[in-house]
């Protein structure tokens, strides 16, 4: 591609960029602004398996399915991904990823053309100027530091290892490329950009941070809340098990800071708000300013905290993100109500070096009893006949998941009601859900990042019947993928329809709008190349279906669940502020 005799074009330059921080695979479809781009990457085969060369490789999938691709990957192994998308709509459908990739703190590049600059006021298709969709100052507008415009042959390279610190300090960023411009030469003869790796620890204010939790432990109960972050640190959940147990503490944790948990703590009481469990609400509710709160990786969230302050009289915050997502000037102080420390360093020396100096030191805490073996004390209803229990479901599902399963709650009834059943994380499974921005549809494209990045796991998914109507469109580009896709089917906005009693109370079903048009998802998943099943009401089936998942077949199944609306399992807080 180089034909100058001035060094490396910027096509070359970004192709470099993207293999030094080791990605392999970009999602997306091609378009004018796109192809002298893509003309660089060889077609991904997909299916499961990865190519051996390791070399850059575009999988063909609708953007707002593609947009979440590198979220999955992310989450499923720490390995970055990009996704592609042309100008126009495109661009638009691609970064509602971009918008959970923000919430949620995870790396991953968006790359984007714009039009030519010398075709402004000439109105050209897809026209991205000022006089067009304005592109560029959208996406400032939601990541004003995260957006490159590489559009000065010079700058290329320095806009690139901005984005690359970007990268290491957990955000996502945005490539915006003028097509045009990339295809001249930079001038460099070479370029050098580095893997993207954890940042180390600076012992000193480690050390300061456990003497400083150290000190104020002696006589208090500590509560442990333990946030999303723990699923990036090794053995997390061994440590979280042996400091809760050092400051007999009891340990609630977040939706997705159960991976950071052990299944046979003793000390663990489960979720808190959004689906939580009834032992770690009672838990919760009982902070008050005698108390310790240590919170591990965590961001205050709706679904976590229901927009309500830290009651802890000391509250500590530990987590390896600087100015991520919640905190104000770097800092969560605002959301505590009383005293508050925090520090910015990697989750997993801090956890080890505290757990080893209270070994070596320790403390006098006010010591609680363990957590009761059922964490929910609530009555919940059966459902109507015909349909599937879900308490039984998410049961029968949890005793049963292979070794190295990855699942992922799309904004759908699982999201709710999967953790306030199970109660407990198991140790075959790791499950994510991107509730800050709720944004449905997102596990077709979650699964196909998580299997492509390590296609050995056994990739799960839970989506709803009105999640699917967002990316049925891109099920036959995954259906060599051995994925398991589990659509919940109560031909409504199941989640808007339970919530809605509390928050319009006077308001009858005729104007509650949640009410979907049937289909048959297992007709359509067919017609697109899957194996599709009807999982029966009394489970007999389910079995069978988890047997022919493991077999990896290179087949991807799709099952459908009958679920009962009026059946209302986990916690939904959230209606209060509605």
């Amino acid at each position: 591609m180089n034909t100058s005799n001035r060094g490396l074009t910027g096509y070359e330059v970004v192709l470099n960029a993207l293999s030094a921080w080791g990605i392999t695979t970009c999602t997306g479809v091609t378009g004018g602004g796109l192809l002298h781009f893509l003309r660089n990457l060889e077609p991904h085969p997909g299916m499961a398996s990865s190519p051996p060369d390791g070399a850059l490789r575009l999988f063909t999938l609708g953007e707002y399915a593609a947009g979440f691709v590198p979220l999955g990957s992310y989450l499923a192994t720490g390995a970055l991904g990009c996704c592609v998308a042309t100008t126009g709509a495109a661009t638009k459908l691609l970064s509602c990823g971009l918008t959970d990739a923000k919430l949620h703190d995870i790396p991953a590049v968006f790359l984007v053309p714009i039009s030519s600059a010398t075709a402004e006021g000439r109105s050209p298709i897809q026209d991205t100027s000022a006089l067009g969709n304005n592109i560029i100052p959208q996406l400032q507008a939601e990541i004003p530091q995260g957006v490159f415009v590489l559009d000065q042959p010079g700058t290329i390279v320095q806009q690139l290892l901005q984005a690359q610190h970007r990268l290491q300090r957990y955000k996502p960023i945005v490539l915006v490329i003028e097509p045009g411009v990339l295809k001249r030469p930079t001038g460099m003869e070479r370029c050098h950009f580095s893997a993207i790796r954890p940042a180390k620890a600076n012992p000193s204010q480690v050390q300061e941070l456990v003497e400083s939790i150290r000190s104020e432990l002696d006589g208090r109960r500590v509560i442990i809340l333990a946030g999303e972050e723990l699923a990036r640190v090794p053995h997390a959940q061994r440590l979280t098990t042996r400091l809760s147990q050092q400051l007999g503490a009891p340990l609630v944790w977040s939706i997705n800071g159960a991976n950071g948990v052990e299944r046979g703590n003793t000390m663990g009481h489960g979720y808190i708000s959004f689906g939580g469990n009834d032992a770690a609400m009672a838990v919760w509710k009982s902070i008050g300013e005698d108390d310790v709160l240590l919170v591990l990786g965590a961001c205050p969230d709706e679904y976590t905290v229901n927009l309500e302050k830290f009651q802890a009289g000391h509250t500590f915050v530990i987590t390896s993100i600087e100015d991520g997502y919640g905190q104000h000037n770097g800092s969560f102080a605002h959301r505590a109500r009383h005293a508050f420390r925090q520090w910015v360093t990697p989750l997993e020396s801090a956890l080890h070096s505290l757990v080893e100096h209270l070994e070596s030191h320790p403390p006098r805490p006010l010591r609680t009893r363990p957590a009761p073996p059922n964490l929910n004390t609530s009555e919940r209803k059966p459902p109507r006949p015909g349909f599937v229990d879900m308490r039984q479901f998410f049961s029968r599902l949890d005793s049963l998941w292979a070794p190295n399963t990855l699942g992922f709650d799309d904004v759908c009834l699982s999201y709710k009601d999967r953790q306030y059943v199970t109660q407990r994380p198991h140790p075959n499974t790791r499950f994510f859900s991107l509730y800050r921005g709720s944004a449905m549809g997102n596990v077709l494209g979650l699964s196909i990042g998580a299997k492509l990045a390590t296609p050995q796991s056994h990739v799960v998914g839970f989506t709803g019947d009105g999640c699917f109507r967002l990316f049925a469109g891109c099920l036959s580009e995954a259906s060599a993928l051995d994925l398991l896709l589990f659509v919940l089917d109560n031909a409504s906005y199941g989640i808007v329809e339970q919530a809605l009693p509390t928050i319009l109370p006077d308001v009858g079903p005729s104007r509650h709008h949640t009410q979907l048009t049937r289909m048959d998802f297992g007709e359509m998943a067919r017609a697109c190349g899957w194996a599709a099943f009807d999982l029966k009401p009394d489970l007999t089936n389910l079995e069978e279906i988890l047997g022919l998942h493991r077999e990896q077949s290179g087949k991807s199944i799709l099952v459908t669940v009958p679920v009962d609306t009026e059946q209302v399992l986990g916690l939904n807080p959230r209606a209060g502020n509605l």
